[in-house]
């Protein structure tokens, strides 16, 4: 799971122009491709009025049915919603005979229309089925139609496959006038789920960004990060499996997609302008939330663009890495936040002995409603090892911090008593607190 430490962790991004289907996981295949000599267009923003729209078909039309996608209040007049619908259905595959019980194993829900586009030719719409087809196997088609006149044209579409099932669209605004950008969210499995950023530019169907998570949803989200009034991409790189995807520890992680007038372009933080906000790089490249949230606190905002992006993407990783009350194992949280001294603090409370002994109560349960791993050697394992791995990064920044020496040394020696690395980095600091010396010569006496 190491490789998951990182600050943020690139999403494949993959661009799909309108063309023959290929062996790729997804393709586009246009049936009928607005001129490109058409007026200029202009992206239909989302309508307040929009979620007083009627929720079903008329009853002579089929049982799925229009819906206000989630996160979106749809744009798309009932009738036209309607009519969509009705296309879609006609086109869906037979649905599977029902078994004895009278189930069919299908979980295809209703439809998602939102209107994306408008030109002098009319209005543009992107319509998708929600949840699972009755085969997996069956692609599940995003499609964009063309109002022309009272016929819909499908203008091109594009396939999801391997089994995922739709949640729903997002429109995203404020991004470019010259485009429309919106989002699928859908899922795999029972746990982890996807997200698909689009553009449309009443032609072409482009994919900008893809992310996934291990989540059951999310994957995808839609912020203003850094205050600029337009509009961000954020994917999940978070890592929901420290110790198993219900026991509710998480090493939080996000990538932040910016908009550059051509692509989504992820942000990383660079080399900054100044003394003041390079200081503050540093702590975070060595995972010390806590110490970039004081000291962002006293910052002068920055006046160089780059610097306007570091800070705030410092700011944003603050915010997920800061513990709270209801943390599932506060021990972890604090280090993952870099405060190894708050880290201690909660050692202290239980004695040096307890600390010192790796079935001691420095770990107790439940870490997860329901769930008592207090006895669970894997788990206590698994705290030490990312302990160890998140000390390393920070003493390459400060070799001569003595709280966090404790905690790897502390770390190093809980299974192993031995440790002659661990206990090196215990006997370094010994000196400095009487509980790092206890905790020493507990360990030694094992």
């Amino acid at each position: 799971m190491w490789q998951r430490l990182g600050l943020w962790i690139g999403v494949c991004v993959i661009i799909v122009s309108c063309g023959t289907p290929t062996p790729l996981p997804s393709a586009l295949t246009p049936t009928s491709v607005a001129d490109a000599d058409s007026p200029r267009a202009t992206a239909i923003p989302p309508s307040d009025n929009a979620a007083q729209s009627p929720t079903a078909p008329p009853a002579t039309a089929s049982a799925t049915a229009f819906v206000v996608p989630s996160s979106t209040p749809s744009n798309a007049s009932a009738p036209d919603a309607t009519a969509i619908v009705a296309t879609i259905q006609a086109a869906l595959p037979a649905t599977a005979t029902p078994d004895a019980s009278g189930l069919t194993g299908s979980s295809l829900g209703e439809t998602a229309v939102v209107a994306i586009w408008q030109d002098d030719s009319g209005p543009y719409f992107a319509a998708i089925t929600t949840g699972m087809m009755d085969d997996i196997d069956t692609p599940h088609p995003l499609t964009i139609y063309h109002k022309q006149g009272n016929t819909f044209v499908e203008v091109t579409h594009y396939d999801y496959v391997g089994g995922e099932y739709v949640v729903g669209i997002e429109l995203i605004p404020n991004i470019d006038p010259q485009k429309s950008f919106f989002v699928v969210h859908g899922g795999v499995g029972a746990h982890s789920s996807f997200g698909t950023v689009f553009s449309f530019d009443g032609k072409n169907l482009k994919v900008e960004v893809q992310g996934g998570s291990d989540a059951g949803g999310g994957a995808v989200s839609i912020a203003d990060v850094n205050n600029d009034g337009v509009s961000d991409v954020v994917t999940d790189a978070t890592d929901y499996y420290v110790f198993c995807y219900a026991c509710g520890v998480r090493i939080w992680n996000h990538t932040i997609y910016a908009w550059d007038g051509n692509a989504f372009v992820e942000q990383k933080i660079q080399p900054a302008s100044d003394t003041a906000t390079s200081s503050i790089i540093a702590y975070a490249q060595a995972q010390r939330w806590n110490k970039v949230d004081a000291l962002l606190a006293q910052l002068t905002p920055p006046s160089m663009a780059p610097d306007k992006w570091n800070v705030a993407l410092m700011r944003h990783m603050v915010s997920l890495r800061k513990p709270s009350s209801d943390d599932a194992f506060p021990l972890l949280s604090q280090v993952f936040y870099g405060d190894y001294d708050a880290a201690i603090v909660l050692l202290k409370a239980v004695g040096a002995k307890e600390t010192a002994d790796f079935n001691g109560k420095w770990f107790t349960g439940p870490i997860a409603e329901g769930q008592d791993v207090a006895g669970t050697a894997e788990f206590r394992t698994i705290t030490a090892e990312n302990i160890i791995a998140f000390a390393d990064i920070a003493l390459a920044q400060d070799p001569k911090d003595t709280s966090v020496l404790f905690m790897r040394g502390w770390a190093r020696t809980l299974k192993n008593p031995r440790d002659a690395a661990g206990l090196s980095d215990l006997q370094a600091v010994a000196q400095i607190d009487p509980f790092y010396a206890a905790v020493r010569n507990a360990i030694v006496a094992r």
